[in-house]
């Protein structure tokens, strides 16, 4: 088993022994939880390596499910693109856990936030490193209930309460979407491995599925199209993407941390990470393509609109933040995967770095007087330069590593020129929009007001600054140093990157001209020192013009203001219509119909109950019951009748009958003839035989043995004098020794 199996297992054991032992720990629950994130981000530093040095690596884990066809084998997959997001992952999540410990000291919740957050960290880890679709979906709900727990830390306040079942609510319906796009990718290669289905991804080419076939009807759709536009619909909700993009503005109900934690490294990425993992699938359909390319530039151009006009400094982040992510999925519909995965890293570290120091300079301001942004206390002049030089460096800084040779003609990879033109004309206002809203954010957050505080404290408290007059030119330098390490590095990138995405039709550029001698950098950066400019004109409103007056700017500024409605938009065509019509289920259906409908069974039930009992048990079940007793009356007077008097009587009585008759028959045959005979003759014989005795031996011998006996009558009889009591005791024994075998052979005989 691999050592990096332990990247998302020490955040998950983390999770669990706080949830455990939450109460013991108390508030020393972050030192459970920044060692194993920490930890989890040197194990992903040390997989970039390896994997920078071997390639990609799969670490099998177990079977989780073998039904049939379906087999599904949990593992883990390492690649150049999860390497990337790992480091980005776990690096901004060490930083906001260890934010964490010192910004939510004395919360009730303290061991509660640092389970959730390490459970979330864990999720987009096993989300990144997923190699099964089944698996990336269970991370990806995972995911959305730790949002909702993290939105809703702060659940004595309703709008936290509301804001986290919003997010819940958006989520789970592009959710769907999600599952859908399981079920079909399925169906159509037969497995949920993500390595297979990439690779076998060209069979499908060509393959169609039709979608009303249940109703009889014909229509066609490319399979990879439907599979992709399926998992784009997940990626929607997750990367709050319009329209699905109305959770994430009410998502900085959460506190400071878990903003950074959402907005910088984990779940507004997911939907980018998603759509880059499948790019090998994406670039089959050109139609899924086109509508991934609209959709994120819509999205960027509006979101990038309405922080213009946001005065919450969370929210403006949090508008720029999906405007940003609007141009990564733009570029991936456009098959700049590289240039997407490349943004995503950079507007995490950077978001991550601009919430966490938004949430420091709000606590700070927060007991002395308004945070909201643009809120200059009556005073226009600027009249800090390093905050404006600042923003005008920030704005100036992606268009020059995004437009950059040889990034430039990612932009041109699409086969239609209208289509070309369309992204680079969104491209370009999006910078230019981006550039005031930074320009906004940063004066409006740095720069230090004017003192209206009457306290003494109040009046001793200074602003922070991000950029001062002493160093600013120091940050710009650093800057310009960075940018061109980065975009020497750029190929490198490329390289290195090239192999874990999908090919678009056009192939990726190659290292040409330096970066600085790019025709197509000069317009991007035009546009973004325009955008600044033009900020910067508004915010001194010294060259307001009457058009800034006008009503239809006014006008313009209130829809902006708004989002453009979508929230009441959503309010009155769903929310509100599904309310009604769920009130009209329970009053309509429920009460009139369904509590009709069971009273109405239940009385039914009762009156058949009755007509049972009265027409089934009295009349039905009392005449069979009596034609049973009567039937059963007659038929044991039948037997009686029948068996016992004429069949088991007249038995007896002729068994009787010829006993008698048999006894009669042995007393005449036997004991009268028989026995008399045998008596009468045994009578004359012994007669006889006296007779003869008397005249032979009693005769003559008599009077002499009559002699002898008398003689010896008197000597026996003094013999018998002497010898009585022994003659008693043998007389005795005799009979007992009879008795004994007369009762032996009583037994013997009886058995």
């Amino acid at each position: 088993m691999s050592v990096f199996i332990l990247i998302p297992l020490l955040p998950l054991l983390a999770a669990v022994t706080i949830a455990l032992c939450g109460r013991r720990l108390g508030e020393a629950s972050h030192r459970v939880a920044i060692p194993g994130v920490v930890l989890s981000f040197g194990l992903s530093v040390a997989a970039f390596i390896g994997v920078l040095r071997n390639g990609p690596r799969t670490i099998p884990l177990y079977r989780l499910l073998e039904s049939g066809s379906l087999v599904v084998d949990l593992s883990l997959f390492i690649d150049q693109l999860t390497v990337l997001l790992l480091v980005l992952v776990t690096g901004v999540s060490a930083v906001v856990h260890v934010y964490s410990s010192r910004y939510m000291i004395g919360d009730p919740r303290y061991s509660r936030f640092f389970a959730v957050i390490a459970l979330f960290t864990f999720a987009m880890v096993t989300l990144v490193m997923s190699n099964n679709l089944l698996m990336t979906y269970m991370c990806w709900e995972v995911m959305g209930i730790c949002s909702y727990l993290l939105i809703s830390h702060w659940a004595e306040r309703k709008a936290a309460c509301l804001a986290a079942t919003k997010a819940f609510l958006v989520n789970a319906v592009a959710d769907v979407g999600l599952a859908l796009g399981m079920y079909l990718t399925f169906f159509t290669f037969g497995t949920l491995d993500i390595q297979q289905i990439l690779a076998r991804s060209g069979d499908i080419s060509g393959q169609t599925v039709n979608l009303l076939s249940w109703a009889g009807l014909g229509l066609p759709v490319q399979t990879s199209t439907l599979i992709v536009l399926l998992l784009f619909t997940g990626a929607l909700g997750k990367s709050a993407q319009v329209p699905l993009h109305v959770w994430l503005p009410f998502a900085m109900e959460a506190p400071t941390p878990v903003s950074a934690l959402i907005h910088a490294a984990t779940m507004v990425n997911a939907g980018p990470f998603l759509l880059v993992r499948f790019s090998p699938l994406l670039v089959l359909s050109p139609v899924a393509m086109t509508v991934i390319a609209v959709i994120g530039a819509t999205t960027a151009l509006f979101a990038a609109l309405v922080s213009l006009t946001q005065t919450d400094i969370k929210k403006l982040l949090a508008y720029s933040t999906i405007s940003q992510i609007g141009f990564m999925i733009m570029t991936c519909g456009v098959g700049a995967f590289v240039a997407a995965v490349f943004h995503l890293l950079a507007h995490g570290f950077l978001k991550g770095f601009l919430f966490l120091s938004t949430g420091n300079a709000l606590r700070s301001t927060s007991a002395h007087g308004s945070h909201e942004a643009g809120a200059d206390h009556g005073s226009p002049p600027l009249r800090n330069w390093s905050a404006t030089v600042g923003a005008l460096i920030f704005a100036c800084i992606p268009p020059f590593i995004l437009f950059a040779s040889p990034y430039e003609r990612v932009w041109t990879v699409s086969e239609f020129p209208a289509a070309r033109y369309t992204f680079w004309t969104i491209a370009l206002i999006t910078i230019f929009f981006t550039a005031m809203y930074l320009f906004r954010g940063i004066n409006s957050l740095f720069q230090p007001g004017p003192p209206v505080w009457e306290s003494r404290a109040a009046r001793s408290f200074i602003q922070p600054q991000l950029f001062s007059s002493s160093h600013v030119l120091a940050v710009a330098v650093g800057a310009g140093v960075s940018v061109a390490l980065l975009v020497a590095l750029w190929s490198g990138f490329v390289g290195f990157l090239a192999p874990a995405v999908g090919r678009p039709a056009a192939t990726l550029p190659t290292v040409g001209q330096p970066a600085w001698f790019s025709v197509w950098l000069v317009v991007p950066l035009f546009a973004a020192v325009a955008g600044w400019g033009f900020a910067l004109m508004l915010h001194t409103r010294s060259g307001v013009s009457a058009l800034g007056q006008s009503v239809l700017a006014k006008r313009m500024y209130v829809f902006l203001l708004n989002k453009l409605y979508f929230d009441e938009i959503y309010d009155g065509c769903v929310v509100q219509p599904t309310l009604r019509f769920a009130r009209w289920l329970w009053q309509r259906v429920d009460v009139l119909t369904v509590d009709r409908a069971v009273v109405g069974i239940a009385t039914v039930s009762v009156h058949f109950a009755q007509w049972l009992w009265r027409v089934f048990d009295l009349r039905v079940i009392g005449w069979v019951v009596d034609g049973s007793a009567t039937s059963s009356v007659r038929f044991a007077q039948w037997l009686w009748r029948v068996i016992d008097v004429r069949v088991i009587g007249q038995t007896v009585d002729g068994s009787a009958s010829s006993s008698i008759r048999f006894a009669q028959w042995l007393w005449r045959v036997i004991d009268v003839r028989g026995i008399e005979r045998t008596v009468d003759g045994s009578a004359t014989f012994s007669v006889r035989l006296a007779q003869w005795l008397w005249r032979v031996i009693d005769v003559r011998g008599t009077q002499e043995t009559v002699e002898r006996l008398g003689s010896l009558a008197d000597g026996a009889g003094h013999v018998l004098e002497e010898i009585e009591p022994r003659t008693l005791q043998h007389h005795l024994g005799i009979v007992v020794c009879g008795l004994g075998l007369a009762i032996g052979l009583l037994y013997w005989l009886v058995l």
